[in-house]
């Protein structure tokens, strides 16, 4: 053995200890094996520096460009879309799924470009099934890897080999006569990994959320305060409005996403029609939804059972706020009226007659007109009290006029071991809940009417509300709701490229301090739900609408991301995640889509090489405006090109040295004389070694000589051999080094060095079962 050979597996054996030991980073190790060739004169300058212009690295870097592209439109996630159908299946079936579409799509597209393409897909399959995507995405690379070789344009080993044969004066390759090896070592490839395979991937908690998402879901528990309802046949919120169905005034509640037939929709508008067998997946407490849920807690009785005995009792009036009135300047909350004086407000107008939009939040003005109900005595005392003038009684009929509605009579009963027994009428929520008012309470026969929001629930007592059957409806429909299993990794399930939940904060220069949401009408202006306020170091999840804000607060919000570009540009507050803020430029979908098509026709036909279609493309994506210059600058993920570029000198060396002809020809040998099937086994056996360092271009030029040589002093069918090396070529199985499919995963995935040698080792085995024994049945050895 020479010096030189002696000296190139010295640094082989350094750089691949340091890959496997994982102590440094894999791109330094590139550039310490670089150095070494350098120094140590086993490739010239030249050489060495070719990487950096080599056509794969920058294919490499272009496509990462291009797939950014893709995934800021939004287009990366339809071209996978269908695969989000199979989210709720079986992890078996999602891997067969997986692979079968890479390993399709990698016969007519470029391997790399193909896991550049379906990655964003995969992380949001990721997402939706619960799953990290670390059990996914190797899966992914490898499905490109096993297709690559269908056709004999899809992979440089194709093209090599064929172009070998016919410069030895042998008949060439079909295009498609390496389909049936390919889609054999295919199947079994996708058998193997759906039965065994999966079973030895890497399964990191955690990585299906990645960056400042996971660690807001752990910082709010997000996961644990989410919970799941379906609306069943018959219900009354059936054809109803998120906004009527009262879901959040009612349960204190904010509602996520709506299921309907495994279609979801984010971050739903108020607007928004719910039906029967839809799934409410929502955020908060679930105290409420169990205190209203079925019976047991609030029955609802007949109306006939009260007629009479409160009615009587009360008295409806029409009267003004004068100058002067200790009522200027409050809401109805801070009024005292129903607290204090057993006064019930049910309409509030301004001097104009105009009613108010928001009655509960409005300031009582000079000339305000209330419509009043209450005992007689309790509203003439306001009057003289001078909180108000002008009273004048009103008929059921004014009544209606004035507030827009017939108010009905309505009795719901508190049953024995009701959660509600106990807690006074504002805890009950009837009121601001449901839009019902609690205008009398019969206990043991004796009715109370208007009684203090203070007063006590006991049971047994039947409650009297005030309001509209719809109300009282929609209550019964909130009782009905069925509350459902959450499933697995439900949250990673609401992010989307269109909506998810980021953190907001108020900004130094905010005027904000002191107000709440409710009056910011929060919800109404920017379009997202704010799920809980962290304040001194914990959060909280209710009353959230009054709670006044204060300087250090930091929000948890959920919605569209575009709604939070429009946050961003409000000087009162401060997005934490700008990622999160970027909404996805879904009106360049089409142009993105366009030029991905057209980088791929030129590469198929050959009106450019890949390398420079994917620059073109590049460059179109950021002209038209897909992307910009930072947004493509900070896509490139350098440790993976600054590897490959560092990495492919070594081929040089190994060329340069002869070490690869004496190692081959040396096990060639070895086995020449035991039969076809054990020089297929040996000859596949040096490739494949080969092909997990070295680039599969440089690889398939040196052994190509030796198969043909073997063939020859053999007298075995030289295309036999020849689709040997091709076939092994192609089996980058077991490094992450050996294509640059597998580096586009590692990251996302969060791979180490061994997982891709516990998973891709046995692949490889299989690839070389299955060529062993179909390879001489398909090219006879002395046929």
């Amino acid at each position: 053995m020479s010096f030189d050979i002696a000296l190139l597996f010295a640094i082989v054996g350094a750089a691949l200890i340091l890959f496997v030991g994982g102590w440094i980073r894999v791109d330094l190790v590139g550039l310490l094996v670089l150095s070494a060739l350098a120094l140590t004169g086993l490739v010239s300058a030249q050489e060495a520096l070719s990487g950096f212009s080599s056509p794969a690295v920058v294919t490499v870097w272009a496509l990462f460009i291009l797939s950014a592209g893709l995934t800021r439109t939004g287009m990366a996630q339809q071209l996978g879309r269908p695969l989000q159908y199979f989210a709720a299946r079986g992890e078996v079936v999602l891997v067969v799924v997986l692979m079968t579409v890479a390993s399709l799509l990698s016969a007519l597209i470029n391997t790399v470009t193909v896991a550049a393409i379906l990655l964003p897909s995969t992380m949001e399959l990721a997402r939706r099934s619960g799953r990290s995507p670390s059990r996914l995405l190797l899966p992914l690379a490898l499905g490109c890897l096993l297709g690559g070789p269908f056709t004999g344009i899809s992979t440089p080993p194709n093209i090599l080999v064929t172009d070998a044969l016919q410069n030895a004066g042998l008949r060439p390759f079909a295009i498609f006569d390496f389909t049936p090896i390919t889609a054999a070592i295919v199947a079994a490839g996708i058998a193997f990994m759906a039965l065994f395979g999966r079973r030895l991937l890497p399964d990191r908690a955690g990585a299906a959320l990645t960056g400042g998402s996971a660690a807001l879901h752990e910082t709010y528990q997000f996961e644990t305060h989410i919970l799941t309802v379906r609306i069943p046949a018959g219900s009354a919120l059936d054809g109803r409005t998120l906004a009527e169905s009262r879901l959040g005034s009612a349960l204190s509640l904010t509602v996520l996403c709506i299921k309907r037939r495994d279609a979801l929709t984010l971050a739903p508008r108020p607007d928004h029609v719910l039906q029967a067998g839809d799934i409410i997946i929502a955020h908060g407490s679930p105290d409420l939804l169990h205190r209203y849920h079925a019976s047991q807690h609030l029955q609802v009785e007949s109306p006939e059972l009260v007629q009479g005995m409160i009615s009587c009792c009360l008295a409806a009036a029409e009267a003004a706020v004068p100058p002067g009135s200790p009522l200027l300047g409050a809401t109805l909350a801070e009024s005292g009226l129903r607290r204090e004086h057993r006064v019930h407000v049910l309409a509030l107008a301004g001097p104009d007659g105009a009613q108010a939009r928001d009655p509960r939040r409005r300031r009582l003005a000079a000339g305000d007109r209330l419509v009043l109900q209450g005992e007689r005595e309790a509203l003439e005392a306001v009057s003289r009290q001078g909180l108000v003038s002008d009273l004048r009684p009103l008929t059921e009929d004014e009544v209606a006029q004035r507030t827009g509605e017939r108010a009905e009579l309505l009795a719901v009963r508190v049953p024995p071991g009701s959660v509600l027994a106990g807690h006074d009428l504002v805890e009950s929520r009837l009121g601001n809940a449901f839009g019902l008012t609690v205008v009398g309470i019969v206990r043991d026969g004796t009715p109370l009417g208007m009684p203090s929001p203070q007063e006590r629930v006991r049971p047994g007592d039947l409650l009297v509300l005030e309001g509209a059957r719809r109300d009282l409806d929609i209550l019964k429909g909130i009782q009905e709701l069925d509350i459902t299993e959450q499933s697995p990794g439900l949250a990673a399930e609401l992010e989307s490229h269109q909506a998810g939940v980021t953190e907001v904060l108020l900004s130094p220069r905010t005027s904000l301090v002191g107000r709440t949401l409710a009056e910011l009408l929060f919800r109404e202006r920017y379009g997202i739900s704010v799920l809980a306020v962290w304040r001194k170091g914990r959060a909280f999840r209710t009353g959230l609408q009054d709670m006044p804000l204060q300087f250090g607060d930091a929000l948890l919000v959920y919605g569209q991301r575009r709604a939070f570009e429009t946050l961003a540009r409000d000087p009162d507050f401060l997005v934490l995640d700008a990622a999160a803020a970027q909404a996805p430029r879904l009106e360049k979908a089409r142009l993105a889509a366009l030029i991905m098509v057209s980088v791929i026709l030129a590469a198929i036909t050959g009106l450019a090489p890949i390398s420079i279609a994917a620059i073109a493309g590049a460059a179109l994506m950021v002209l038209v405006g897909c992307l910009g210059m930072e947004e493509a600058y900070r896509a490139i993920e350098w440790k993976v090109v600054f590897l490959i570029a560092c990495m492919l000198p070594l081929g040089a060396a190994i060329e340069n040295t002869g070490a690869a002809q004496m190692g081959a020809r040396a096990l060639i040998d070895a086995v020449g004389h035991m039969g076809p099937r054990w020089v297929v086994a040996a000859l596949f056996g040096v490739t494949v070694i080969g092909t997990q360092i070295i680039p599969t271009a440089a690889l398939v030029v040196l052994m190509a000589p030796v198969a043909l040589s073997a063939a020859d002093s053999l007298g075995m069918s030289p295309h036999l051999l020849m689709m040997t090396v091709a076939v092994s070529a192609s089996a980058s199985f077991a490094s992450p080094l050996s294509h640059p499919a597998h580096l586009l995963v590692m990251g996302p995935g969060g791979y180490r060095f061994m997982d891709y040698v516990k998973v891709g080792v046995p692949v490889t085995l299989v690839a070389l079962a299955v060529a062993v024994w179909l390879l001489p049945i398909l090219w006879p050895p002395f046929g």
